[in-house]
C-alpha cells in the first residue's frame, strides 16, 4: 500500500513539473521576443483589473501616444528622488502619475463617436484637447523639476567662475 502511494506521489509531481514547463512554453512563443508575463508591469498583463497609465497609453493615437510616453518618461525618471523633494512638488509628480494622466487618457479613450462629434461641434477637437492636458502636465511637472536645473546650471556657473579665476595661467 505504501509502495502504491509513493508511485502516485512520484508520478503526480512529475506531472505537475512537465504541465507548468510545456505552459511556460506557450506563454513565451505568445508574446513576442521570449517576454515572460511574470515580468511584464501589472499594468500591461491582460488580466489586470484596471489599466495604468502604460496601458492606456499604448490605446492612444500618434502623436498624442509620444507626447504622454515623454511625460512618463519625466516621471520615471524623477520617481528615484522622489523623496528628497519638497511635499508639494512630492504630491504633484505622485499625482500626475498616478491620477491626473491616468484619468485623462481614461477620459480621452472613453469617447464615444457622438461624444467626439459633439466637442467638435462645440470647436474643440478631441485630439487637440487630449494633446493639450498631456502637455500642460508636462508643463507643470517641467516646472517642479526645474529646481534640479537651476542647481546644475549653478554648479556649471561657479565651474566656470573658477576655470577663469584660477584655470592655467600659462596657456
Amino acid at each position: 500500500m505504501l509502495g502504491a502511494l509513493l508511485v502516485l506521489i512520484l508520478f503526480g509531481g512529475l506531472a505537475l513539473m512537465l504541465r507548468s514547463d510545456t505552459l511556460a512554453r506557450r506563454q513565451e512563443r505568445a508574446l513576442p521576443g521570449g517576454v515572460a508575463p511574470a515580468s511584464l508591469p501589472p499594468a500591461l498583463k491582460a488580466d489586470s483589473p484596471t489599466e495604468g497609465p502604460e496601458a492606456l497609453t499604448l490605446r492612444l493615437p500618434e502623436p498624442a501616444r509620444t507626447e504622454a510616453w515623454a511625460l512618463l518618461c519625466l516621471l520615471q525618471d524623477a520617481a528615484p528622488r522622489l523623496p528628497e523633494r519638497a511635499p508639494a512638488e512630492r504630491h504633484l509628480l505622485t499625482q500626475t502619475r498616478e491620477r491626473y494622466l491616468p484619468e485623462t487618457l481614461e477620459a480621452y479613450l472613453a469617447l464615444s463617436p457622438q461624444a467626439a462629434a459633439e466637442l467638435r461641434a462645440r470647436g474643440h477637437d478631441p485630439q487637440g484637447q487630449l494633446l493639450e492636458q498631456v502637455r500642460a502636465m508636462q508643463a507643470g511637472v517641467d516646472a517642479a523639476l526645474g529646481q534640479d536645473r537651476q542647481a546644475a546650471d549653478r554648479l556649471l556657473t561657479q565651474g566656470h567662475f573658477v576655470q577663469d579665476r584660477f584655470g592655467n595661467k600659462n596657456t
